[in-house]
């Protein structure tokens, strides 16, 4: 039994794989810490959701949110939070969603607490409810 030519295959198959992937790990891009980025700084979490109780008769009652933002860069203070939220039925279909704007400013490695931010009529059939960050007004702090 003669296994020469399928060894010597086998060794060429392993040298241009890992010379390709050699090749291939230094065309990854490195992310951009020069400029303000609101979705890659600005975390939310601990997020709650409610319907709110209704106000007249025959009104819906409103969505009402709590959450916080985490601004996790160093150098970079944000204000204008556009954020998103996105609502969801029993079998997590997403039925509907709202937009909202936090006039707040977050500083550096700062959190701030939103508390009971109301968004608009919640739909009965609503059981839970993600906040996710749109846009935002980014600055270098002196």
């Amino acid at each position: 039994m003669n296994s020469g030519p399928s060894i010597y295959k086998a060794v060429i198959f392993g040298i241009l794989l890992v010379s390709t992937l050699a090749c291939q790990s230094g065309n990854q891009k490195v992310a951009d810490t020069d400029t303000p980025n609101a979705v890659r700084d600005l975390l939310i979490d601990r997020i709650f959701w409610k319907p709110g109780p209704t106000g007249k008769a025959g009104e819906a009652p409103l969505n009402l949110h709590r959450f916080t933002i985490t601004n996790t860069s160093p150098k970079y203070s944000y204000n204008k939070i556009a954020v998103r939220f996105d609502y969801y039925d029993r079998a997590h279909h997403k039925i509907d969603s709202a937009k909202q704007t936090v006039e707040r400013t977050l500083e550096p490695r700062a959190a701030i607490s939103i508390g009971e931010l109301p968004t608009g009529p919640a739909k009965p059939e609503t059981t839970s409810a993600t906040v996710t960050v749109l846009t935002a007004v980014g600055k270098v702090l002196p």
